[in-house]
């Protein structure tokens, strides 16, 4: 299911973010995340779990009104930084070196003033921030036990009217898993569609009772994109099988997941 396409003043607004910020946020995804920012409840602000170099963060700063703030929540930690979970790869990243092109990218944008940045696991964000958050944008740890305590962190606190990204969805085994298990069954959190491997949901209502039975349509599209998981999975299988000096390194710049 394709979310509705962005505005062309929108994609030019993100362009040169896009252009000048390394990460795995496409041109598309990102003006989907400005749109997002635009469209928050009055009053309210966004938090982000993962910011990497802050190519999501800029974004829906870019298309949020002037007075909202953001919460980017990302702990710099090492073992979960970038497309891929260092400890698996074995590769060695600086943490800090990314750390610190974060905040030179947001002071280089003018943006330090308006993103209060949380050196923190997500698990350890105040309430009071979540609690009178519009927006969530989720892209921190992709394993299932991390994504899976960040969805259900959204949908205690996420008010109605609010919305919800979620970066590498129905592309990331894990990270659909989470979806499954804690957003299908819900019908107050609508899936409006994705671009690639962002999702997006908009939360429509109070939280359902017990007994509540789920909206038949919203569960349905949503476990249609089983379908493109499984394509990305078969794609990456025969790349692996295909390609003489396929490592899985050079399969993550397409798929990092």
């Amino acid at each position: 299911m394709k979310y509705p396409r962005t505005s062309s003043t929108t994609e030019a607004s993100v362009r040169e973010i896009v252009s000048r910020i390394d990460g795995w946020l496409t041109p598309a995804q990102a003006a989907i995340l400005a749109e997002l920012a635009a469209r928050i409840p009055d009053g309210s602000h966004i938090v982000e779990f993962g910011s990497f170099l802050g190519r999501s963060t800029l974004s829906l700063l870019s298309g949020a009104p002037e007075v909202t703030s953001l919460y980017a929540v990302d702990p710099f930690a090492g073992d979960e930084v970038g497309p891929r979970p260092a400890k698996s790869t074995g590769v060695r990243i600086d943490s800090e070196a990314v750390h610190r092109q974060f905040h030179r990218n947001l002071a280089f944008a003018d943006a330090e003033g308006r993103v209060t940045h949380l050196r923190m696991r997500s698990a350890g964000t105040p309430a009071e921030v979540l609690a009178t958050a519009g927006l969530f944008f989720v892209d921190g740890s992709h394993r299932f036990r991390d994504a899976t305590a960040d969805l259900r962190l959204v949908c205690r606190h996420l008010r109605p009217g609010g919305w919800l990204a979620i970066h590498d969805a129905f592309y990331s085994v894990e990270v659909t898993l989470a979806i499954m298990i804690v957003l299908v069954r819900r019908p107050d959190f609508v899936y409006r569609g994705r671009s690639g491997s962002l999702a997006v949901y908009q939360r429509t209502g109070p939280a359902p009772g017990r007994g509540v039975r789920t909206g038949g349509a919203n569960q349905l599209v949503q476990l249609a994109e089983l379908v493109t998981l499984c394509g990305v999975c078969v794609r990456k299988s025969w790349l692996l099988m295909t390609t003489a000096t396929g490592r899985v390194s050079d399969i993550g710049a397409r798929w990092p997941h």
